[in-house]
């Protein structure tokens, strides 16, 4: 397993003042000062933002998966192959050995460096919310990972902790933040660039999670799942736009800009177009959203590449300037995403007020006003029979799935992983890439270097213990699907 790498300091300079101290003329660097734990947490919380709003196809290559990207030339993760450039190994690399790692180091350093007993523990708990957050899009990533020894400096190879064990232990873990916090007293400040330490915003974001970590059990575990969504609702989860969890990026800095405009133009790079499964889609429903998403093509319309299959660049819709921003926020959980779930608890049957149809509105609502798009825009969308919920095709899970999808766009991970659980839309039907190996990817497989060779006794018995000896893509469900 890779282990923890500090942060590097100079990234985080363009987080900061600039201003000249020829006092540090006199600092000896071969014996640095200890980083103040506001530092390594607010590293870690950039790193965070940046890991799952990527686009790299060596580490997350979620998008091109939920077929809201494509690729144009290199079409490796389009047609599910990850031999090319490894993303399982990158994907599980960048949580462990960075992003959770600087945050377990900041949660430690809080006692000494934060005088106010009230306020460090509120550092901790926002740690302790960022590290569940993590820690859960890697169970639901991979299956049973390591867990109460992955930050033991004394055990270099963990072992794997029970994948549904781990996500029990998270969702305990969420409870004792939600009781634990103290709305009276803000935190970290500016070192949290999501919150700024509003401890009823992170409240909040901690019992939102708790309802979408509930409803990934919802078909497995009813029973769980109601008692965790009905106790979430009740705790408050978010409520409008305005308690969306966004990291927001600089225009000024290329480490510090939104990685998708890296890699769309600061890398010079036309790897990626919007793919024809999205957009024609879209255009069915003459969806506001297509301009806040996309630009026109040569013929004046909007159009989008064929997954799998090389597609020559500048023949399709570019993604639109806002897409493209350098500042475009970091989205980690947003209102849209909670209105959906909301809908679908209804739909299921758990008493938490509203019916499926009005948070299916209301998801739809958000979305729209997020990118820019009109309210009244968003009552002419809503009126279309294949939109509306009473008129619009399927059950529940295709109602709310499809429009799910669409609100869920730039965000990949979570894009995969609702079409994972709702099978909607059914990629293997709908639009299976051209030269596919195989079906959409249930799971990713261990790494292959820092696990299958360097941990591998360990590695071996989670393989076995869940897959049968065979770590492979589709063979197998996780614990949370039917």
């Amino acid at each position: 397993m890779k282990r923890i790498s500090l942060l590097p300091i100079l990234s985080l300079l363009a987080f900061t003042a600039c201003k000249k101290d020829f006092g540090s003329m006199n600092t000896d660097p071969k014996n640095p000062v200890a980083v103040p734990s506001a530092t390594v947490f607010t590293y870690g919380q950039k790193l965070m933002a940046d890991v799952y709003t990527s686009t790299s196809v060596a580490s997350a290559p979620w998008r091109v998966l939920a077929q809201s990207w494509t690729e144009n030339t290199y079409v490796y993760e389009a047609q599910y192959n990850f031999a090319a450039y490894n993303a399982p190994d990158g994907w599980w690399n960048n949580f462990y050995g960075t992003t959770l790692a600087n945050l377990e180091n900041a949660k430690k350093q809080f006692p000494t460096d934060i005088a106010d007993p009230a306020k460090a523990r509120n550092a901790a708990i926002i740690a302790d919310i960022l590290e569940v957050y993590g820690f859960n899009i890697l169970v639901t990533t991979y299956g049973n990972i390591p867990y109460k020894q992955a930050f033991n400096r004394s055990i270099p190879f963990p072992a794997y902790d029970d994948a549904k064990t781990v996500y029990t232990d998270l969702l305990t873990r969420l409870d004792t933040c939600i009781a634990g916090i103290n709305t009276g007293a803000a935190s970290l400040g500016a070192a949290d660039q999501i919150y700024k330490g509003d401890m009823t915003k992170w409240k909040k974001f901690a019992a939102t999670l708790k309802l979408k970590m509930a409803m990934l059990l919802a078909d497995t575990d009813l029973t769980t799942a109601t008692k965790k969504v009905t106790e979430a609702v009740t705790t408050g989860v978010f409520a409008a736009n305005s308690d969306n969890a966004l990291f927001v990026y600089q225009s000024d800095a290329t480490t510090n800009t939104n990685p998708v405009w890296q890699a769309l133009v600061n890398s010079g790079r036309h790897d990626f177009a919007p793919a024809n499964t999205i957009v024609n889609v879209m255009n069915s429903w003459s969806d506001p959203r297509l301009p806040l998403y996309y630009k026109k093509d040569g013929s004046g319309n909007y159009s989008g590449a064929f997954p799998g299959k090389a597609n020559s660049y500048g023949s399709y819709s570019d993604f639109s300037d806002a897409w493209q921003s350098q500042v475009l926020p970091a989205d980690l959980l947003d209102y849209a995403e909670t209105e959906f779930l909301l809908s679908e608890a209804v739909a299921r049957g758990i008493a938490i007020g509203g019916t499926a149809e009005s948070h299916y509105n209301a998801g739809i609502t958000a979305s729209i006003l997020f990118w820019g798009g009109s309210a009244t825009a968003a009552t002419t969308y809503l009126l279309q029979p294949g939109v509306a919920y009473t008129t619009a095709a399927g059950d529940y899970k295709q109602k709310i799935g499809y429009q799910k999808w669409i609100a869920l766009a730039n965000r990949g991970w979570d894009a995969w992983t609702e079409i994972r659980r709702l099978k909607q839309p059914n990629l293997d039907v709908v639009n299976p890439p051209t030269g596919a190996n195989g079906k959409l990817p249930l799971r990713f497989y261990y790494p292959l270097t820092t696990e299958k060779v360097s941990n591998s006794v360990n590695w071996s018995a989670a393989v076995k213990t869940q897959f049968g000896g065979t770590d492979d893509l589709v063979s197998y469900k996780l614990f949370w699907m039917p």
